[in-house]
This record gives C-alpha cells, sequence and structure tokens, in this order.
C-alpha cells in the first residue's frame, strides 16, 4: 500500500489556530490540489479531532470524480467514538465510511458505519493494524489528511511514503497544533525527507517530499 499525506501549512508549522476550530489555510490553488489527491486514492483517512470539527465526507471535486477507480473508503480512526454520529458523513452514497477504534469502545454499541476495533491494549492503535484493516478492504493508495498526533504515528510507524505540503503566507504562533505532533523524535531519530518538487504559485509554495527509511541516505 502507498500511503501520502497532504497538509497546508502556515510558514512556522502550524496547521489550525490555537482555537482548534475548523480553519483551511490554502487558497482555491491548493483545494485543487488536495481534490486531485483524494480522486487518486482508495481511501481518505483523518483522525477523530480533524473528523470532529469537519465531519463530512472526503471526496474529490466532481471535475475530477471520473478519477476515482470506485467508491473511496473514508475512514476515521478514533479511541472512544466520541464523534458527531449524525453527520452527513454516514448517509454519503459515494464513499465506504469506516469506523477504527479500540474493541471496547464498540461494546454494546449500534454504529450508522462498519467499525472494526482494535483488541489490545493502550490507547493508540497501532499503525500496521490500521493499514491491516485498509488492505483487507481492498486499499492500494491511502490519503492520510490527519492532523497532527495521528501524523507523527505514522511518520513514528515508518508508514509515509510521501508527504504533500502547502506552505501558506501565515503566521500562527502560540500553542496551536503543528504538521506533527506526538512524543517527537530524539535528534538520532529524526525522519528525514527528500525533495521531489517545490513549485511556488502566488504567495504559496507547493511541496513533494518522499520519506527516506529510518537507515536510509540519500
Amino acid at each position: 500500500m502507498k500511503v501520502v499525506s497532504n497538509t497546508a501549512i502556515s510558514l512556522d508549522g502550524r496547521i489550525n489556530t490555537r482555537e482548534r476550530r475548523f480553519a483551511f489555510f490554502g487558497s482555491d490553488r491548493d483545494h485543487a490540489r488536495m481534490s486531485r489527491l483524494r480522486a487518486d486514492a482508495d481511501a481518505v483517512l483523518v483522525g477523530g479531532a480533524t473528523f470532529r470539527n469537519w465531519p463530512h465526507p472526503a471526496l474529490p471535486d466532481a471535475v475530477d470524480r471520473a478519477r476515482l477507480r470506485g467508491r473511496p473508503w473514508n475512514a476515521v480512526v478514533s479511541r472512544s467514538l466520541d464523534l458527531p454520529l449524525e453527520a452527513d458523513w454516514f448517509a454519503e452514497p459515494a464513499i465506504r465510511p469506516l469506523l477504527l477504534t479500540r474493541a471496547a469502545s464498540l461494546e454494546g454499541r449500534r454504529l450508522p458505519a462498519e467499525a472494526e476495533g482494535w483488541p489490545g491494549e493502550g490507547d493508540d492503535l497501532p499503525v500496521p493494524w490500521i493499514l491491516e484493516q485498509l488492505a483487507r478492504r481492498g486499499v492500494e493508495r491511502l490519503l492520510v489528511e490527519a492532523g497532527g498526533d495521528l501524523l507523527f504515528q505514522f511518520l513514528a510507524a515508518d508508514a509515509i511514503d510521501e508527504m504533500y505540503l502547502t506552505l501558506c503566507p501565515l503566521v500562527v504562533g502560540g500553542d496551536a497544533p503543528s504538521l506533527a505532533d506526538g512524543a517527537g523524535f530524539d535528534l538520532a531519530e529524526l525522519r528525514r525527507m527528500r525533495l521531489v518538487a517545490a513549485e511556488p504559485e502566488g504567495d504559496e509554495v507547493f511541496l513533494r517530499y518522499e520519506a527516506l527509511r529510518q537507515g536510509a541516505t540519500r
């Protein structure tokens, strides 16, 4: 499975403001780029916090939907399933919704979507298990649109192949969420990237990086 991420970030690496409400930093050009990436993916994955802020289907724009290879999966990773279950995401016929959570969070619940529960211990769902659930459903290309916590988990698991970033002409500062949060890496564990493309358009720069596996050299 090929795993790519796509994120619009401020000049100081933030993906949201200190208010932590839904915010879209990018321009119309960035939105069009996101649409094309969605059209090329078999599944789009977000975390619970992202879904609570924007509980809507992750679909390409109409102009790009002919590129889809079928109904894409929309997957939400949530430890607690504390989600708006009445959201239109659950009733959208153009997607296949999937909830990934802890097994304990499924006990005694009826949900309006297909769900899988991690039976192991701990709060975080193991990234290999997440990828296994998607692979079982025929996903060959996954687009991760997650916040900093879940994206860090994917990076820590060495599970990201490419990162698409839109560098936006904004400065946020403070304790706003960043591209990769979580526990962070020590100096010896830093994740390294190789620049594949850099395309300035207007005041934005569209960046594409290839992830170097741990121990790999440029």
